[in-house]
């Protein structure tokens, strides 16, 4: 079945759901691994209350640039949770108003690709290069473009049913 697959494949794109909440639970992830390293402690014990990781790090002195990274990944993780609902909801709505599948495939995939990039622009930005803040934001920017395009497209169908 899956040597079938095209961009003009009907609802392909709820496969990036899931692809979407990985790219929005990986930084906590990478977070917790990098906080246990930094702090030379056992999985479990972080595991008993991950969000105060940075705040660990802070009071055993980790360095402040191992610091600064966690900061950054706890900042991706928030951002990619808080969007997540949005993504989610514009590609379900996409798929149920009837929006043409091989643009609302695309948008999908474009969403998952841009979101990689944001991650890797905003974790690895030290906070030093103003260039890669600049794409970051311009990235989150273009993924919500993207979606209002396709629930736009959505609500222009529904009215034409009217």
């Amino acid at each position: 079945m899956l040597y079938s697959l095209t961009l003009d494949t009907p609802g392909l794109s709820l496969y990036a759901i899931p692809a979407l909440w990985f790219t929005a639970q990986w930084p906590h992830a990478r977070k917790l691994v990098t906080a246990r390293k930094a702090l030379n402690i056992h999985q479990g014990d972080l595991n008993c209350d991950p969000r105060m990781a940075i705040e660990w790090c802070n009071q055993k002195n980790v360095p402040q640039p191992v610091v600064e990274r966690l900061r950054r990944l706890q900042s991706a993780h928030m951002n990619g949770m808080e969007n997540f609902p949005f993504w989610m909801g514009t590609i379900i709505a996409a798929n149920a108003f009837g929006v043409d599948a091989k643009l609302t495939n695309a948008v999908a995939a474009y969403l998952v690709v841009a979101r990689c990039a944001y991650n890797y622009l905003y974790i690895y930005n030290d906070g030093k290069s103003r260039i890669m803040a600049r794409c970051r934001s311009l990235t989150w920017l273009s993924t919500n473009i993207a979606c209002f395009y396709l629930l736009i497209k959505g609500a222009n169908i529904l009215i034409a049913k009217a």
